[in-house]
């Protein structure tokens, strides 16, 4: 017999570490079984890495485990729908609305005439802006508990979604500070977090267990206050050593009160060392754990299950067999992957310090801030344009999302790396698309191949949340501009990038959602589809504006045909309920209708609600956001992904979650059918 060899041997040697994690009934089952596969990898010639990818994708799956005690895989906690990324949607929405609620509580205190010149004014804001986001916190946890609930088996039992909640809302919160803080600041706010964290989760899971209604309300009432205010005036200690008088800095930090000298003197003869306010944060604190006590408690009454609705049985398509998908979907996200590549190295390399001449020679009657915004938007969407496109052109193969995630990382990277470096004219040009070819081809080698025998319903959950995306937020670069007496000193690549971009998101969208349509599409209704959008785009983008000097053209209004042909597409690809024909074409007709002004909401939750996300892009870019005007792509992103991650959860139709208040009893080891996590 050949002898193995130390790979062969540490491979094995995880698979029998992962049987461990799992119930004692089915441990010897499992590793049986996955022992059986090995050896089927090893009969099929696989490579050693291969066959290790596959043992340590079982080692590593996450510790969640679902009702029977079993450990779920990655694709399956982190799939759209799963409680884990709703919980992680749910904190970066409600960091949004306690952003908001701040400028809210400034501007009706203001209104008021309510605002003190002292410096009790901070705090004044600081409270109703909390009140504001209670008023959201406690609804929406309860809400969210109550659908979305995590396992409530293991170490915590019914205590464990209150007792989770606190880990995965803290990141949320540490992301939201990274933008506007130095060094010093954001340590304590990790800091503050841990205290933060670990506290709140001590207090939920004390006040799930406690008997008695009074017992809880006394917990909530004195443990929320205790941590949060211990959370930040822990926050507020790396900060104030890092100062020459710690003990003022962190009395003025945590009292509102004036700071100290030293931080209005100049620094570096540009400006000052900023001071941050860390008292206040308390009750923001405050807020996010009454976000997840009321989930926790949410989760101890889920919601009962909902009848799945009828639905109709589709013709045998892409979408339902088992072969792979068109080609159509594959090219639609490649041809998107290349434009956006090849216009990322172009918006970087010439168009970005190409502003520099035009800020010199044009008017500029608003200054050229809003040039420097338009690049940088262009920049932050042919970055999101390629992640889409990997994601649907890789979206049968197995590791695909982890090779889309190594696309959006390396080509941010790359982004922030390179325009630090003001690369420019065509040398600069050849290196950032030799750059930016690199995560490309590494994200396809690590997406793997398609696995033998796979369930299109993952793929096609992917291709659905790529396409939904593109094109309802692609096409929002159109948005940016710039006066029209401005217009003759711009580049021409600069309007014909920004009219690409939105033309690829479209067909990114609507090319899979035809291919893949549940009901068989009409050739000249295809073409309509394709071409009206597109035409419009081109030609409003094309026309020149009036010289004048508020006026940016006709091309913003593209943006508006994002959101009803998301609805168009979405429509292709689901399956509906069991009605005429000619009435699911009307209700789809009027939804699409409706989108129109809707498109509103998407346009001022990206730019106004959302405006710490553009913050965060273009502090990691490098360029700051000092630019005029407003940044609408990155927030619609972050508001659109988890929107269409349910709408491809729900694609056959809304079935209710049914929750189990109890653990279910284990599986007979006979009929345990489950295999690696994914």
């Amino acid at each position: 017999m050949k002898a193995r060899s130390a790979l062969d041997r540490f491979t094995r040697w995880c698979l029998a570490r992962a049987a461990r994690r799992w119930p004692a009934e089915l441990r010897d089952e499992m590793h049986a079984e996955w022992l059986a596969e090995l050896a089927a990898l090893e009969a099929d010639q696989a490579t050693a890495k291969q066959r290790l990818g596959f043992a340590f994708s079982l080692l590593t799956a996450p510790p969640v485990r679902d009702a029977s005690g079993a450990p779920r895989g990655w694709g399956e906690s982190l799939a759209p729908g799963a409680p884990a990324v709703g919980l992680l949607v749910a904190a970066l929405i409600t960091l949004a609305v306690s952003d908001y609620a701040g400028n809210l509580a400034s501007w009706l205190l203001d209104l008021a005439g309510a605002v003190p010149a002292s410096f009790g004014a901070d705090w004044l804001v600081a409270l109703v802006a909390a009140v504001i986001t209670l008023a959201w916190c406690l609804p929406a946890g309860r809400w969210l508990g109550r659908r979305w609930p995590l396992s409530r088996t293991g170490r915590f039992g019914d205590a464990g979604p209150a007792a989770l909640a606190p880990v995965g809302f803290a990141p949320m919160v540490l992301l939201g500070a990274l933008p506007d803080g130095d060094l010093p600041h954001l340590l304590g706010v990790l800091v503050g977090l841990l205290v933060w964290a670990t506290g709140t989760a001590a207090v939920s899971v004390a006040a799930v267990r406690a008997a008695g209604r009074g017992r809880v309300a006394l917990l909530m009432l004195l443990g929320v206050p205790a941590v949060s205010a211990l959370a930040a005036a822990a926050s507020a200690v790396p900060f104030a050593l890092s100062s020459r008088d710690g003990q003022a800095t962190m009395l003025a930090s945590l009292t509102g009160t004036e700071p100290p000298p030293e931080f209005g003197e100049i620094v570096n003869g540009l400006t000052s060392r900023g001071f941050y306010y860390q008292g206040p944060w308390a009750l923001a604190l405050a807020c996010f754990a009454a976000f997840t006590l009321a989930y926790g408690f949410g989760a101890l009454r889920p919601r009962r299950a909902t009848a799945p609705a009828p639905t109709t049985v589709a013709a045998p398509n892409a979408a339902t067999r088992r072969g792979p998908f068109p080609l159509a979907v594959v090219v639609a996200g490649a041809g998107a992957l290349a434009v956006a590549v090849i216009g990322w190295a172009y918006t970087l390399a010439v168009l970005t310090p190409g502003m520099l001449d035009v800020s010199q020679s044009a008017p500029m009657p608003g200054g050229d801030g809003e040039l420097y915004m338009w690049t940088a938007e262009l920049r932050a969407t042919t970055i999101l344009l390629a992640t889409l496109g990997m994601l649907v052109a890789t979206a049968e193969r197995r590791f695909g999302p982890a090779g889309t995630l190594l696309v959006g990382a390396g080509l941010t990277l790359a982004n922030a790396v390179l325009n630090r470096m003001n690369v420019s004219g065509p040398g600069g040009l050849r290196l950032a698309l030799l750059v930016g070819v690199v995560p490309v081809i590494a994200g396809w080698v690590v997406a793997g191949r398609a696995p033998h025998g796979r369930q299109p319903d993952a793929a096609l959950r992917r291709v659905t949340v790529g396409a939904l995306v593109a094109v309802s937020v692609v096409p929002l670069i159109t948005l940016q501009g710039t006066p029209g007496v401005n217009h003759p000193f711009l580049p021409v690549g600069l309007t014909v990038t920004t009219i690409g971009l939105a033309v690829a998101g479209m067909l990114l969208g609507i090319v899979p959602a035809l291919a893949l349509s549940r009901r068989p599409v009409p050739v000249w209704a295809a073409i309509l589809l394709v071409v009206v959008p597109v035409a419009l785009t081109v030609g409003a983008g094309l026309i020149p504006p009036p010289p004048s000097e508020d006026d940016t053209g006709v091309g913003a209004y593209a943006a508006f045909a994002a959101l009803p042909l998301t609805v168009g597409c979405l429509a292709l690809l689901r399956r509906h309920r069991a009605r005429r024909p000619y009435r699911t074409a009307a209700v789809w007709t009027g939804l699409a209708l409706a989108a129109l002004p809707g498109t509103v909401l998407i346009i001022a939750g990206g730019g106004l609600l959302l405006n710490f996300v553009p913050n965060l892009v273009f502090a990691i870019d490098g360029g700051g956001y000092s630019f005029d005007g407003l940044s609408f792509v990155p927030g619609a992103a972050t508001l659109m992904l988890p929107l269409a991650a349910l709408a491809a959860a729900r694609l056959d139709g809304s079935r209710g979650r049914a929750p189990s208040p109890d653990p279910d009893p284990l599986p007979a080891p006979e009929s345990a059918q489950r295999s690696a996590p994914r």
